[in-house]
């Protein structure tokens, strides 16, 4: 379930088929094969362009297709005189390639760095990241499975995210790849941010700018550290300037801390997945439908 038995290895190269003899044509080359785990993304070195993606088992992806072999003097040589301009040798192709390994889970959760995360994940679910108080506590992305509000639900914890994140300022843009097929973001704001409005609208910034599928994925925002008495004073402030500039009214202050509202918000998340997801099975089922006149 790794891209670890790659490790170190520079190259894959195919075998080369055998020469035409006479009349018959050459031994096709044997195919060259590499295995790796589902959710493993395929992209152009140079470019970052992604070439495919291989998410379940027994999918395959052409990478770089054989040359085109030489044909004999068969049938070939009795029509025509000059059977090398109809049968070219040769054509093979080269591709440097990256490939890189994607998460999958239901919900991700998303801000600025030292927004809550962790912290929330850690009170959600039975998952342990580490916790403290300066930011890029987390360095690599944590998983959960949260059982609360109805059913199980998979959520992700990514490193906090930067203005400028999708050209790679910061640790984030390595790690948005992995809820690009979340079905829906938690999206904390600080509850100490002095503008937690500009605060809420840069990460959705980045979000665009990365991604517009990902900006697309619906949200659930979360303001944090509610316990906190001199955010408690001026929470429906925050809450207020939030509202003015969200698509949605899907707000809500909580403690991860206090326990205040955590129930209350995997019931919310888990009503709402189950939404998300009945509207995406509609979508593709319309999608696969055969579309009269």
């Amino acid at each position: 379930n790794t891209l670890g038995h790659l490790r170190g290895r520079a190259s894959v190269r195919g075998d080369r088929g055998d020469d035409a003899r006479g009349k018959e044509s050459g031994r096709s080359a044997r195919e060259a094969i590499v295995r790796v785990p589902p959710n493993c993304r395929v992209s152009e070195l140079e470019s970052g362009d992604a070439v495919g993606e291989l998410r379940e088992p027994g999918e395959r992806l052409l990478i770089a297709a054989g040359g085109q072999g030489g044909e004999g003097n068969g049938d070939g040589y009795r029509r025509t005189r000059d059977s090398r301009r109809n049968y070219p040798p040769g054509g093979s192709t080269r591709a440097r390639l990256l490939l890189s390994m994607t998460l999958v889970a239901d919900v991700g959760l998303i801000g600025h760095p030292n927004a809550g995360k962790s912290t929330l994940l850690r009170a959600a679910t039975r998952a342990r990241p580490k916790v403290a108080d300066y930011p890029f506590t987390t360095l690599v992305p944590n998983l959960g499975v949260c059982e609360g509000g109805g059913g199980a639900m998979l959520w992700l914890d990514i490193p906090g995210l930067l203005e400028g994140a999708h050209e790679g300022r910061g640790l984030g843009r390595a790690f948005l790849r992995h809820v690009e097929r979340c079905r829906l973001l938690l999206h904390l704001v600080d509850g100490e941010s002095a503008e937690p409005a500009a605060e809420y609208l840069a990460i959705n910034r980045e979000l665009q700018l990365y991604s517009p599928r990902l900006a697309a994925t619906p949200q659930v925002v979360l303001v944090s550290k509610a316990e906190l008495p001199h955010v408690a004073e001026r929470i429906n402030e925050t809450v207020a300037a939030i509202r003015a500039v969200a698509p949605h009214g899907r707000i809500l202050p909580f403690s991860a801390h206090s326990g205040l509202n955590v129930q209350q918000l995997m019931q919310r998340t888990h009503a709402l997945l189950r939404q998300v997801q009945h509207q995406q099975a509609q979508e593709a089922e319309a999608e696969a439908a055969p579309h009269g006149y």
